[in-house]
């Protein structure tokens, strides 16, 4: 009879695991049907945005054919800029 592999366990592999930390969420938005960019209230608090007041130029990587990032870079200027508007 062949004897079998028997793997001992100690009492320090009992103890109980340290907590796992828990993720935040990333902040999320989305473009909808016409074209709009949708972001909720949290998402704008949790990036320190002022809807009222601020302005954006949009952008993507240049040179990329499919579209994977936005990005919108906070800036001064009114000419070529886009605002925030409420919905709903």
């Amino acid at each position: 009879m062949k004897i079998p592999q028997i793997k001992f366990f100690t009492p320090e592999e009992n103890a109980p695991l340290a907590a796992k930390s828990v993720v935040k969420a990333k902040p999320t938005g989305h473009i909808s049907e016409s074209g709009m960019l949708i972001f909720p209230k949290a998402t704008l608090e949790e990036i320190g945005v002022e809807p009222q007041t601020a302005l954006f130029k949009i952008g993507t990587a240049e040179g990329k054919r499919k579209i994977k990032s936005l990005y919108l870079i906070p800036t001064e200027e009114q000419a070529g800029s886009f605002a925030f508007t409420r919905i709903g």
